[in-house]
C-alpha cells in the first residue's frame, strides 16, 4: 500500500451559509490533527463512529462545537487515516477553521486530491475514479444510476471478465509455444480465434454505449440547423420558452452558436441554436457557418429546419436527425394537408405560434430514448475509456480478420492488448499468466 506522508485537508460540501459543513483530513496525522483542533491528549474515538468534539484555535478560542468521524486506514475511502469534521455551515467557522489547519502545517489538497489517492492505494480503479466524478456531475437519474454502477465496480467487473478471457488465451498460445506437440496448436489456434472474436464484439458493444451513457450522465446535445429564415432561432425561443435569440428578417442575423442547457420533456438536454448555412462572401458569416457545420457533426440529435416555402426539402436518412417544416400558420388546411402528403416523415411546426412544438418535442423524446434504450449494460463513462477499447480493438481484430495462424503473432497482440487493458485495471504480472496456463490441468498433466 502506498505511504502518503502528507496530511491535507479540504472542504468537501459546497461553500456557504447552510446548516453544516464537512472539512475532511487525511493522512497519518490526521487523527494527531484532530487532537490538537480538541486541546486533548486523547480521545474516546472508535473506527467509523460518530463524537462530539469541541475545536479550538491556537490561543484557545473556541472554534465550534463539532461532530467528528475517524476512519482508521485501510478501511477509509482513501485507504489512510481520514477525519471528517461536520461543523456548522457557517463561513466564518469554515475560514476560521482552515486557517486554524495551515498552521498546524496542513496543507490543503489539491483537485480530486482525496479520490486520486483511493486509486493509488488500490481503493478504486481508474474506472470508478472517473465515475465518482461523473456521479457528482450527473444531470438526470439515469445518469446518477450508470454512474452508481460504476462506482461499485459494474464496469470493473465486466472489463475484468473480458481481460481474463484474453489472459486465458494468452495461457494457452505460451503452453503451445513452450512444449506443446504440432498436431494440437490447430485447436489451440481455433480456440484463442474464439476467445478473440468475443473480446472484439464486447469491446464493440461497450464502444457503442458511449454516447448513450454521456446522454444519460450530461444531456443530449440538440442542434437546431437549416438555411437563413426558416425560424431557427423562434424554434430555439420557443423551446426554452424565453427570447435568448435575436429574431430579425433579416438573413444572417445569427452569427454565432447560442447554447442553453434545459429539461426536455423529463430529458436533460443542450438546446444549440446555429448560424444559416448557405454560400456566402462574409468573413464574420463564414465563421459563424463552420460553426453550425462542427455542431451538427458533433450533435447527439439535429434538427433540420425547412419552411413551406422551400422548393425541394430533402430529407435525408442521417442518423438521429429529425426534419421539420416551419411557418405552417401561413398555409390554410388544404395545402397544409397537400404538403404533409408531399413531405412523409417530416414534423410540421409553427414556431411563431407554438403550433406542432408538444409534437416535436415528443419526437425528440423518442430520439433520446432510441439512443439510450439500445444498451441494456451502459459503462462506458469517458473519452478516455473509448480511446483506450479503441486500441484495444485495433490490436485485436487483425487477428481475426485475417485469420492469423502464428502463434507467435497471435500471443504478442494478445499480450499487448492485455498491456492495454492495464490501463483501465491495472497491471497484469506474469504471474497471472502462470495461473492461468496451470489452473486448469490434472494435477499429473
Amino acid at each position: 500500500m502506498l505511504e502518503n506522508k502528507e496530511t491535507f485537508f479540504a472542504l468537501s460540501t459546497p461553500m456557504g451559509r447552510s446548516a453544516t459543513a464537512t472539512i475532511r483530513i487525511n493522512g497519518e496525522k490526521a487523527l494527531a490533527t484532530l487532537l490538537q483542533l480538541s486541546n486533548k491528549k486523547k480521545l474516546d474515538i472508535k473506527h467509523a463512529k460518530n463524537i462530539l468534539v469541541n475545536i479550538y484555535n491556537k490561543n484557545n478560542d473556541l472554534i465550534d462545537n463539532v461532530v467528528t468521524t475517524y476512519y482508521k486506514k485501510p478501511k477509509s475511502y482513501t485507504g489512510e487515516d481520514l477525519i471528517e469534521i461536520h461543523t456548522h455551515g457557517n463561513p466564518t467557522i469554515i475560514n476560521t477553521l482552515s486557517k486554524e489547519l495551515l498552521e498546524l502545517g496542513v496543507r490543503p489538497a489539491e483537485p480530486g486530491e482525496f479520490t486520486k489517492t483511493a486509486y493509488l492505494n488500490g481503493k478504486m480503479d481508474l474506472i470508478q475514479a472517473e465515475s465518482v466524478l461523473l456521479l457528482i456531475n450527473s444531470t438526470s437519474a439515469s445518469g446518477v444510476n450508470l454512474s452508481l454502477n460504476n462506482v461499485v465496480g459494474f464496469a470493473t467487473n465486466e472489463l475484468q471478465k473480458t481481460k481474463n478471457n484474453l489472459i486465458s488465451a494468452l495461457g494457452l498460445l505460451e503452453y503451445e509455444l513452450d512444449i506443446s506437440e504440432t498436431e494440437n496448436q490447430t485447436t489451440t489456434t481455433k480456440n484463442v480465434h474464439k476467445t478473440i472474436h468475443k473480446t472484439v464484439k464486447n469491446v464493440k458493444r461497450i464502444l457503442s454505449s458511449g454516447q448513450a451513457s454521456k446522454i444519460l450522465t450530461s444531456g443530449a446535445r440538440i442542434v437546431i440547423c437549416g438555411e437563413p429564415n426558416t425560424g431557427k432561432s423562434t424554434l430555439f425561443n420557443a423551446l426554452i420558452k424565453h427570447e435568448r435569440a435575436i429574431v430579425t428578417d433579416i438573413p444572417g442575423t445569427t452569427r454565432d452558436t447560442i447554447e442553453e442547457g434545459l429539461i426536455l420533456n423529463k430529458n436533460n438536454v443542450v438546446l444549440v441554436d446555429t448560424a444559416g448555412l448557405r454560400p456566402t462572401k462574409n468573413l464574420v458569416e463564414k465563421k459563424g457557418i463552420e460553426r453550425t457545420k462542427d455542431e451538427i457533426k458533433n450533435a447527439d440529435i439535429v434538427l433540420s429546419l425547412f419552411d413551406f416555402t422551400t422548393k425541394e426539402n430533402k430529407r435525408k436518412n442521417n442518423k438521429n436527425t429529425l426534419y421539420i417544416i416551419n411557418k405552417v400558420d401561413l398555409l390554410d388546411s388544404h395545402s397544409l394537408n397537400k404538403l404533409m402528403k408531399q413531405n412523409p416523415g417530416f414534423v410540421f411546426i409553427s414556431a411563431k405560434e407554438k403550433q406542432g412544438i408538444d409534437k416535436l418535442l415528443l419526437e425528440i423524446e423518442k430520439c433520446v430514448f432510441k439512443i439510450t434504450a439500445k444498451n441494456n449494460s451502459l459503462f462506458l463513462t469517458s473519452k478516455r475509456q473509448e480511446n483506450v477499447l479503441f486500441q484495444i480493438q485495433s490490436e485485436l481484430e487483425p487477428l481475426v480478420t485475417n485469420n492469423e495462424t502464428n502463434l507467435e503473432l497471435l500471443a504478442h497482440h494478445t499480450k499487448k492488448a492485455i498491456g492495454i487493458f492495464d490501463n483501465l485495471l491495472g497491471k497484469t504480472t506474469a504471474d497471472d499468466v502462470l495461473d492461468s496456463v496451470f489452473s486448469g490441468f490434472c494435477v499429473g498433466k
